[in-house]
């Protein structure tokens, strides 16, 4: 009975320990696909990082859809892009709603319209910053105020900009 209580214990601790190892808030390293708080302030590595205008359309988020944070932004200029780009989800919802996004975007003649995913974890950003790198516009979730420590399911964060088409090549 003794032992039982003993390797419970320690089991606990050990529990505990990894737990709260996993849960780590560390600001230092890239955007992953863990569930873990995914945004970023600064530009993706390797690229130029120039600073770009751009007009927040929507920032759409739906637990579960997978996807993996991109380095480029993908230009969604017509319904083969949008459809190419919802590909990537595992849930119809976030597709329905990226649609949905995108029908409903009204975009004049001298925007162009780009979406990437900025954050898949236990947080959904609000903000984002769009770059110019090499790999041609990027867009990066801003750093969320308070990042939850855990999650049951990574939300996956999708955020659709319109941007100067003279910034764009």
């Amino acid at each position: 009975m003794t032992m039982q209580r003993f390797l419970g214990s320690v089991l606990s601790a050990l529990l505990l320990a990894g737990v709260l190892t996993g849960c780590g808030n560390d600001e230092s390293g890239p955007i992953t696909d863990d569930p873990a708080p995914t945004a970023s302030e600064s530009p993706t590595k390797g690229s130029t990082g120039d600073p770009v205008d751009f007009e927040l359309v929507e920032m759409i988020t739906e637990t579960g859809a997978g996807g993996t944070v991109a380095e480029a932004a993908v230009p969604l200029s017509d319904d083969v892009a949008v459809q190419e780009f919802a590909a990537q989800f595992e849930t119809e919802a976030m597709a329905t709603r990226l649609q949905d996004a995108v029908d409903k975007t009204d975009v004049p003649d001298d925007m162009l319209l780009y979406g990437a995913i900025v954050a898949v974890g236990c947080d959904s950003p609000s903000d984002v910053h769009v770059t110019s790198t090499d790999q041609g516009l990027a867009i990066t979730a801003q750093k969320v105020a308070s990042p939850m420590p855990e999650c049951f399911a990574p939300m996956t964060t999708v955020a659709l900009v319109l941007v100067p088409a003279s910034a764009v090549g």
